[in-house]
């Protein structure tokens, strides 16, 4: 009788814990069993092979969601293909402890989306099928994830993006990335990684994580430095990859003659940084060209893009420059938004839609700039007080866009020959317009509208009368502003 309540205690707790479920493995081949009835049907901690073919619509169903931490492997001798068609990734990965080995990727937007932990990548090809599809393009995305192994891959005309999680509630006040993803404000979501015997376009891909010093080496394909102390490089060419670099929390960064051409979403991303150099860094046909964000202290010098959508980019950017820059043919040449203390010295914005974008940043330095043939504005000030000296704007359908609420002092600067017009200011805070010349306006050299704020004018020569029909109020001084027609 003694023995009882042991043996109840016992059969309890065999009742309350259920018994380990078996491991199955599901085979998956073209005209049999398709990979997307495999992945509804597996348990946790299954086996799903795959046979010599392609796996492509419309037999299966893309993104290839999993869900389950399943393990999915080419079967033995075999070597299928996973073809994902435009705008579709091919493998979504949700669930924690998926291992994916010697599977063939082909994909036109994303490779592998991972936003589960704890994944293993292992002897498997990446390819991006098409070039045309590039911008914008990923051959793994891992937005918010822990403890990644990627062994023995190989990425070809793409790479690796680290990301934070998807946009959630909590990310309203977070620094953002594509307007997806938070850029990460967990360190781990960059360094618990391990990234070994990999190559993009058939270079190697180099990964350092929480190291006092790296020197990357020049030779790399893609190069992601993340929590080290001091990074460099010099001379490294990451083109054709999606993030050809990605530099995270690190305290410095210092590149110099690195490329990135060709990139899907970033040439060289550096993020959570505390500051450093680029020196004659460039990108060219390139998603975003150099990319920083959320970085304190970071000069951009000699640094170029050109024919990219956004050439070169600041986001929450604080106490940084760029000087001597030139960006040629993008959508946005220089951005810059949500940062403070930052400056524009001597740089030039040619044959862009918009020169220079300035949106919602602190005062802005502005000096010595040129920007020319932008298609609709040389320079976007978006309430962004700015002190705008020496500056030049020529063949511009729009010169400058000031607008916003806030202040801009703007002395000494050459409009000319705008296609629409010089300069226009919408409810403006109070500002200072001293010295200013227009030549060449072809249609209208200022135009107002809403409030001026009261705004000081003095000393400059419009090449046409002020259109003033849209103001609510005027400048001070009070009196009708000289022209030279």
């Amino acid at each position: 009788m003694k023995r009882l309540p042991w043996l109840i205690l016992l059969l309890a707790i065999l009742l309350a814990v259920p018994f380990a479920a078996h491991a199955d493995t599901l085979y998956a081949a073209p005209g049999q069993m398709s990979l997307t009835e495999a992945l509804a049907a597996c348990k946790d901690g299954d086996v799903i092979e795959l046979a010599e073919g392609t796996y492509a619509e419309p037999d299966e169903v893309f993104p290839l969601t999993v869900t389950k931490a399943v393990t999915i492997r080419a079967a033995e001798g075999a070597s299928p293909v996973i073809e994902s068609p435009a705008f579709k990734a091919a493998i979504r990965v949700e669930a924690g402890g998926v291992t994916l080995q010697g599977l063939d990727i082909r994909f036109l937007r994303t490779g592998i989306y991972a936003i589960g932990s704890d994944m293993t990548l292992e002897n498997c090809k990446i390819i991006l099928a098409d070039p045309a599809w590039r911008t914008s393009s990923c051959g793994m995305w891992c937005g918010g994830i822990y403890r990644m192994t990627v062994r023995g891959c190989a990425f070809t005309g793409c790479g690796i993006s680290l990301a934070g999680p998807p946009l959630s509630e909590r990310s309203a006040d977070l620094p953002k990335l594509t307007g997806l993803f938070e850029v990460g404000e967990d360190i781990d979501y960059f360094t618990t990684h391990t990234i070994e015997n990999c190559t993009v376009n058939g270079k190697p891909l180099f990964y350092a994580a929480l190291l006092p010093e790296v020197n990357a080496p020049a030779d790399a394909g893609e190069i992601i430095c993340c929590g080290c102390g001091k990074v460099t490089a010099e001379g490294a060419d990451v083109s054709d990859c999606s993030m050809g670099m990605v530099l995270a929390y690190n305290e410095e960064v210092r590149l110099t003659d690195c490329k990135a051409d060709r990139c899907g979403v970033f040439g060289i991303y550096v993020a959570k940084c505390g500051g450093g150099e680029m020196l004659r860094c460039s990108a060219r046909e390139t998603n975003h060209g150099l990319d920083i964000r959320a970085t304190d202290h970071m000069i951009l010098r000699e640094c170029s893009a050109a024919d990219c959508d956004q050439g070169l980019f600041f986001s929450l950017v604080r106490d940084g420059a760029m000087i001597d820059c030139t960006v040629t043919g993008t959508g946005q040449g220089y951005f810059m938004a949500a940062g403070s203390g930052n400056a524009l010295l001597n740089c030039t914005a040619s044959a862009c839609e918009n020169g220079f974008n300035l949106q919602k940043e602190g005062h802005v330095l502005m000096t010595g700039c040129t920007a020319e043939a932008c298609t609709v504005c040389g320079v976007r000030l978006d309430a962004t007080p700015t002190a705008f000296f020496g500056n030049t704007l020529k063949d511009n359908w729009t010169a400058v866009m000031a607008y916003g609420g806030t202040s801009f002092d703007m002395a000494k600067n050459r409009f000319e020959n705008s296609g629409c017009c010089a300069l226009y200011l919408r409810d403006i805070g109070y500002s200072r317009f001293i010295g200013n010349v227009f030549t060449g306006s072809a249609i209208k050299s200022v135009e107002a509208a809403g409030t001026m704020g009261g705004s000081l004018w003095i000393g400059n020569e419009p090449d046409k009368a002020p259109d003033m029909s849209a103001a609510s109020d005027g400048f001070i001084p009070n009196f009708p502003i000289a022209c030279s027609e």
